[in-house]
This record gives C-alpha cells, structure tokens and sequence, in this order.
C-alpha cells in the first residue's frame, strides 16, 4: 500500500503530516523543540502516541532507538559508513537494512536481500515529501517512521557538512 509523507515547512519543529493512498490523513509526526536527543513521535490524528525515537548521544555514526508508547524498545536504527546512504535496521531478532540512492532520493527496505518497501523522495516540492510504497504491511507504522528518522540523519548531515570551515 502507497502512503505520502509531506514535512510542514512554517514550523518551529520538525512536523510531517502522512496520507493515506486516498489521501486521507493517517499520521503526524512532531518532533521536540530543542531536543539533543532529536526526539521524534509518531501519533495517531487523535495526537495518541504510537511510536517515538531518541537518538544516542556521542557517536561518530547515528543511532536511533525506535519506542513503543509503552516504552518498551522496538527497534534500533544505524547509519552505515558508505558513500550512498545506507542503515541497518534491527527489530527484535529480524534486520533490515535501508539502501538509498547516491543523491538520497529514493531508497529500499530490504529483509533477506527481498524488497519489503520502497521511498521516493519528491525532488520538486516545498518542504521534503515522499512516496512508500510498503510490501510487508505488518510492518507500517514502523516502515513509515524509519522513513522520518532518515530524512533526520541526512538533514543532520547536510547541516554538519554545511557548517565546517574550511
């Protein structure tokens, strides 16, 4: 099933509206202001909590953990060192691994090599947005979050790069 992610640009935090194939609203994301764990949260559109991340401090490469609104640990997810944008993806004792195109404009989500979901990145559009298409759909909720946690990794990057003097 395809879902759309658009990112709310006039916003003081980071926030994604997700659409349905109708395009019918499913989910938000919000992200906390000032947050050094960069603190992300799935909701429901009746703002209950589904999933939420923190990011571990004091790393060379990023690591997410991946919540339930339980708080108990669904799942973790790493930057690899690679020059494409890579992650791996542990849920329990299943890995996944996320493999993105050189500009980061499209990515898959692999289990056992096999294709369980696709990302496309909108190139032309105010604001990221992006389209996934999700093949194990007993994994959505979490497909669709780690989708929001990358776009993080690669802003995270992009304002660390930009930010070097040379």
């Amino acid at each position: 099933m395809k879902y759309y992610i658009k990112q709310k640009v006039f916003s003081l935090k980071d926030k994604f509206t997700i659409k349905d194939n109708s395009q019918k609203d499913v989910y938000q994301v919000k992200g906390k202001i000032m947050s050094l764990t960069n603190k992300l949260e799935l909701l429901n559109m009746d703002g209950s909590q589904v999933l939420n991340s923190k990011k571990k401090l004091f790393r060379f490469l990023p690591l997410y953990h991946i919540y339930t609104n339980h708080g108990e640990e669904l799942a973790e997810i790493k930057k690899k060192f690679s020059f494409k944008p890579k992650f791996d993806v542990r849920v329990g004792n299943q890995e996944y691994q996320v493999e993105g195109s050189f500009f980061a404009h499209s990515f898959q989500i692999l289990k056992d090599d096999v294709e369980v979901a696709s990302i496309i990145k909108k190139v032309f559009s105010f604001g990221d947005s992006y389209e996934i298409d999700i093949l194990e759909e007993n994994q959505t909720q979490l497909f669709l979050f780690i989708v929001i946690i990358i776009d993080q990794i690669i802003h995270e990057n992009k304002n660390k790069q930009n930010n070097i003097d040379y």
